[in-house]
């Protein structure tokens, strides 16, 4: 909405804007979806593709129409067919959903891919301080992504985290005893949620416990959580809408420089105390390599260091606590799925009474790979530039067009998953008990993470913090969902999340494990 007023703001007088829109969205309702060509047809132009045309018709479009951001995708579709265009500008977007279309452009990417949005990065990241991950110049994207590759996406390097975030999840569990009603209700989960991530990334990635989980009222914790909270936020509204920034500053722009700083700052500090507490700990021998000494090993600044590490640090905040609520939504409201998970966790207790984090059950895997098709938190739509023209659907795509492939409205068609593709079904994931095969679905309607090189990083950390936080609960707890209406998408700072709080029972099993 900011944005649209942005643009109308300094082209329309009000009444001509009121009398002109009304005009322009019966325009719209009239035009009729065109039909794809057939493969005997000659290849067709970019502008035929079928959408709606002008820039303000595509804004007021996109503002007065009912529903929430994902609603409106699924109609376009409906009305234009699997692709279609819109213009904002000099720019052109393609909007995907078609497996094959997907598919095509991926595999073609090559070694590097442009991201849609990102072409502000080197204004916003003064002296080149951390942000390369985010470029779409190869030469500044290439030198971080490749150091944090190798650290980060192997297996081994990941597990040797588990005892520390199976630490911080045991205290995540005691405390929900401290702010659950008498009857188990917990209203206010997802605010526990992004401390527990904060709390779980700094020790993945720091090899350092700050405690946020026990220091809730501690300043630094709740502003740095916030503060990148915030910076997501205007990250998406800067990167992922119109591109209008590279004509006319929005306050996102401003906003998202000021939390930018911010979250830097203050990861400053958490570094920085970090490395203090770890002097203590070297006098009493020598501890391994963590990722602060291995950059500083590859040559990188200490300013390019932290910012780095706090980026990645404030990138999980809002994604994996919002995906891991997603979770406990679903196992809230499918009991027979959370009885059944819960008896694999207690056989897969080993004589410690914990899980190892190579034996999580694959039942487990199923639900959290279930609940991310279901609610893709930060991947519901993938964007690329085309470096090169191709032919798509016989339409002519040139270099250079902006592309956006609703990979959310993918994973849950019925093409792809059958009748029950809207349905909580982690079984789908499991192999077959009678021919121990699993069902065959295409790697291409299922992108949680992103794809390829520009795949996210975290993936790995996010996906052992998820196993073993919702373990723990259920060792612990049965869930019980306890709002009064269904919960509902809705698109937020670029992140799919819930439409309204959600209320969740925690009622302690009769055996604690902990």
């Amino acid at each position: 909405m900011a944005l649209s007023s942005c643009i109308l703001s300094r082209s329309f007088y009000p009444r001509q804007f009121f009398r002109y829109s009304c005009s322009l969205i019966t325009k719209t309702r009239r035009s009729s979806t065109v039909e794809l060509p057939s493969e005997k047809t000659a290849v067709l132009p970019f502008e035929k593709i079928p959408g709606v045309r002008g820039t303000i018709r595509n804004v007021l479009h996109h503002t007065f129409s009912e529903g929430n951001y994902f609603e409106k995708a699924s109609k376009r579709f409906e009305r234009f067919g699997p692709i279609y265009s819109e213009r904002v500008l000099d720019t052109w977007i393609l909007n995907i959903n078609d497996l094959d279309s997907a598919a095509m452009i991926l595999r073609n990417e090559g070694a590097f891919s442009r991201r849609p949005g990102l072409d502000d990065v080197p204004e916003i990241d003064d002296e080149n301080k951390g942000m390369g991950l985010l470029s779409n110049k190869y030469e500044r994207w290439y030198p971080e992504r490749s150091l944090l590759s190798a650290r980060m996406l192997r297996p081994k390097e990941v597990r040797e985290s588990h005892p520390v975030l199976n630490e911080i999840a045991n205290e995540f569990v005691q405390g929900l005893k401290s702010i659950a009603q008498s009857d188990g209700t917990v209203n206010n989960i997802r605010e526990e949620l992004s401390y527990w991530s904060v709390d779980s990334s700094v020790s993945f990635l720091l090899d350092h416990r700050l405690g946020f989980l026990n220091r809730r009222t501690d300043p630094l914790a709740a502003e740095f959580t916030h503060a990148a909270e915030s910076m997501i936020e205007n990250a998406a509204s800067l990167f992922l809408t119109f591109p209008i920034n590279k004509y006319i500053k929005t306050p996102s722009y401003y906003r998202f420089r000021k939390c930018k700083n911010k979250v830097q700052a203050l990861g400053m500090d958490i570094i920085e105390e970090a490395l203090a507490a770890r002097q203590e700990r070297e006098k009493g021998g020598i501890e391994k390599q963590f990722l602060l000494e291995y950059l500083q090993a590859m040559g990188k600044s200490k300013q390019q260091i932290m910012a780095i590490i706090t980026g990645l640090i404030a990138g999980s905040v809002d994604t994996t606590g919002t995906q891991s609520l997603w979770l406990l939504y679903h196992l809230s409201r499918h009991q027979d799925c959370q009885e059944r998970l819960y008896q694999e966790l207690v056989s897969a207790l080993g004589t410690d009474e914990e899980l190892s984090a190579k034996k999580f059950p694959s039942l487990l895997k199923a639900v959290v790979k279930e609940s991310q098709r279901i609610y893709p938190v930060a991947a519901s739509a993938i964007g690329r530039v085309l470096e090169n023209d191709v032919e798509l659907k016989g339409y002519h795509i040139p270099a250079g067009v902006n592309i956006v492939i609703h990979e959310h409205l993918m994973m849950l068609n019925e093409r792809y998953y059958g009748k029950d593709a809207k349905q909580f079904v982690p079984e789908r994931w499991l192999r077959d008990e009678i021919s121990g095969k699993k069902k065959d679905v295409n790697a291409f309607a299922y992108l949680p993470f992103g794809f390829g090189v520009r795949m996210c990083l975290g993936r790995r950390m996010a996906e052992l913090m998820m196993y073993t936080l919702i373990s723990k609960i259920l060792l612990n707890y049965r869930l019980e969902y306890a709002g009064k209406t269904e919960v509902k998408k809705c698109s937020s700072g670029g992140l799919m999340k819930p439409d309204k709080p959600i209320i969740i029972k925690f009622l302690p099993r009769e055996k604690n494990m902990i």
